[in-house]
């Protein structure tokens, strides 16, 4: 796989406190510490998503996270057509989804996967995987793993919903569901929570802070896209002033905006190709509308402006949150 650059012993063995280091984020009323692996646990973490975790059977129905070819669009677009809502999210998440689960769902999904010594070096990769018995937020594995840990939970939910009109899918910690009937919804916090509870997942709790009822009538907006009263998805209109009032400034030529945005110019350019490469995937209409706005030219650049993918990633998180 690496022509020698990487030797099997050292993937086996290297201690784990090698391979990734702490670091101290956020302004001073607010810092915590987070968890940054090192370049060899990176390589370590592409090997087994390539030949493990990959493989690992998903719902490819409801779940629409970290999956290549799709976004938030297509977890809100199946929604659109519905008329009342719950939406809900998983308390730390990723911080909840512990050893005996991770381990659980590869034991689960070990025959699909092509390595023939998966079982034989559990404990290892479990190591590799998994940090103080929690996945950790940022690692090349835990994104696609914290799909695969759900699997039973989103096999229930669904025939649930198939069973009583419902629509369900879900986001990473996102859960949306979504009915033409309101009685329909009636506790599905409490039943959403049962299943998780029966599946395996029993470390998982639901934020009821953050548990939600609500139906067309008033502004619907489910990780930050806008359902309109005609059923199109668009994008949420805060975004959409946010990025024309930059665009605006732009146009009025480099001096203009840089006394406009008073913040670094690579920075805010790189979030408006974020804005506007978001956009391109979830509403055509509205960026053929910027681009009679703004002209063809001026979004085309700014959509195909290189930039580190870590950059552009950053600069639209927020819209996924």
């Amino acid at each position: 796989m690496y022509h020698g650059k990487q030797k099997f012993s050292e993937f086996i063995s290297e201690p784990i406190d090698n391979l990734y280091h702490r670091k101290i984020i956020g302004p001073l009323r607010n810092q915590r510490e987070v968890l940054v692996p090192e370049k060899r646990l990176r390589i370590y973490h592409s090997f087994l998503n390539l030949f493990l975790i990959e493989f690992l059977p998903i719902n490819q129905r409801v779940v629409f996270s970290y999956r290549k070819g799709c976004s938030a669009y297509d977890a809100v677009v199946k929604h659109a057509k519905s008329k009342h809502f719950f939406q809900t999210d998983i308390s730390s998440f990723f911080s909840s989804i512990n050893t005996n689960l991770v381990s659980k769902v590869i034991t689960d999904g070990e025959e699909f996967c092509p390595a023939g010594d998966i079982l034989d070096n559990l404990p290892r990769i479990i190591n590799l995987i998994c940090i103080n018995d929690s996945l950790p937020m940022g690692f090349p594995c835990s994104a696609p793993m914290s799909n695969a840990v759900l699997l039973n939970f989103d096999n229930a939910l669904e025939q649930h919903c198939i069973a009583h009109g419902l629509i369900y899918t879900r986001y990473s910690d996102d859960i949306i569901i979504s009915t033409e009937n309101k009685e329909s919804l009636t506790d599905i916090n409490i039943i959403v929570q049962s299943f998780l509870t029966q599946h395996g997942a029993t470390e998982l709790k639901l934020n009821e802070k953050k548990s939600k009822n609500f139906r067309v009538g008033g502004k619907i907006v489910i990780l930050g896209l806008m359902i309109l009263p005609n059923g199109k998805v668009t994008i949420d209109s805060k975004v959409k002033r946010d990025v024309e009032a930059l665009l605006h400034r732009h146009s009025q030529g480099r001096e203009a905006f840089l006394a406009a945005i008073d913040k670094d110019e690579d920075r805010v350019k790189a979030k408006i190709t974020g804005y506007l490469n978001y956009i391109n995937s979830v509403d055509q209409d509205y960026l053929g509308k910027l681009r009679r706005d703004f002209g063809v030219t001026v979004i085309d650049t700014f959509l195909h402006r290189p930039l580190p993918k870590r950059r552009v990633k950053n600069e639209v998180e927020h819209q996924d949150n």
